[in-house]
């Protein structure tokens, strides 16, 4: 730090004003990372270079796209994966989203990782069934989070590294998201309650597809965050209509939704699901998969209570 940045952060701590602790890339030099692949690549080898400096950590670089995953090679896909997650070391962080997790699922289903040390799994979007099943399955704790090429790329929010950078460090054991938007009436009638449920959710197409599946989401009792991208609005309609005719909803504590892209009609579409429910609904705009994407713990102790002009949520990790 320069002795211009160290004095300015000095006459702001002086003067009460917080300052926010950004994200510093040498901070997960210091952990032990497990990098994982089970999803699409990057063909950008300075990309590859980048994650593997700021984790001090290296794997096999995959170059493949979603489509070309399509025709992978799944055994020799699910050795490595299989092998990372068996391994000694603390935290597997997923390289980045994309395709194929799902293929996997089967052959990791059949496996049992009941002797492994449980480890701390980070990642979005694609590692959805993944999470889920690992955090289901074998308590491990699993983290909703920005992937390692968004940590490489830094192209998130500082709020969504700072506290995920202070769990990892055991710094914190909470995770907290405070700008819940009430989207029915039962959301907004709820003064002075707190609503109470375990943490669950991810990305809204992979959890329609673990329907039917070992690994399906559980949903009972549970506070279920969802967000999506670059779907077709019929399409949004269409998978909130399966999860419900399916029961996923039932008996559920409440729904939030996260980033669904910049569109009006999805958002309507959210709106008008959420009337037609029985259980309080919010709206947020912190995770997902836009410029925000605050960590959410599977397993962890929600509590959702209502502010003056949002409602928050604070997510707590219990005992192991």
């Amino acid at each position: 730090m320069t002795f211009m940045k160290k004095l300015l952060t000095y006459l702001l701590v002086f003067s009460g004003v917080v300052v926010a602790i950004t994200f510093r890339p040498d901070s997960l030099t210091k952990l032990d990372i497990e990098i994982i692949t089970p999803s699409s690549g990057r063909k950008d080898k300075s990309l590859w270079k980048k994650v593997f400096k700021i984790t001090g950590a290296k794997c096999d670089a995959l170059t493949t796209s979603s489509t070309e995953q399509c025709f992978a090679d799944q055994d020799k896909k699910f050795k490595k994966l299989d092998k990372s997650l068996k391994s000694s070391h603390k935290i597997i962080w997923t390289f980045c989203g994309g395709y194929e997790v799902d293929k996997l699922m089967g052959k990791l289903a059949a496996s049992d990782y009941s002797k492994t040390s449980r480890k701390i799994i980070i990642g979005f979007s694609d590692a959805t069934p993944l999470l889920i099943y690992m955090s289901q399955k074998y308590n491990w704790t699993a983290i909703h989070a920005p992937d390692l090429t968004n940590m490489a790329q830094k192209n998130k929010s500082p709020e969504s590294y700072d506290s995920l950078i202070k769990f990892l460090h055991g710094k914190t054991n909470v995770f907290k998201i405070s700008d819940l938007i009430p989207l029915n009436e039962r959301a907004k009638t709820l003064d002075n309650v707190v609503i109470q449920g375990i943490i669950t959710g991810g990305n809204l197409t992979c959890i329609e597809s673990t329907i039917g599946t070992p690994w399906q989401i559980e949903t009972q009792g549970k506070i279920i965050l969802l967000e999506d991208i670059g779907i077709k609005d019929y399409y949004l309609d269409r998978l909130l209509t399966h999860l419900d005719n399916a029961g996923l909803f039932n008996c559920v504590a409440a729904i939030i939704f996260g980033d669904f892209g910049a569109n009006a009609t999805a958002l309507k579409i959210l709106e008008n699901f959420a009337s037609k429910m029985s259980i309080p609904v919010y709206k947020s705009e912190s995770f997902g998969h836009g410029r925000n994407n605050l960590p959410f713990g599977y397993n962890f102790l929600g509590k959702i209570t209502k502010r003056q002009k949002t409602s928050e949520i604070t997510m707590t990790q219990t005992e192991q």
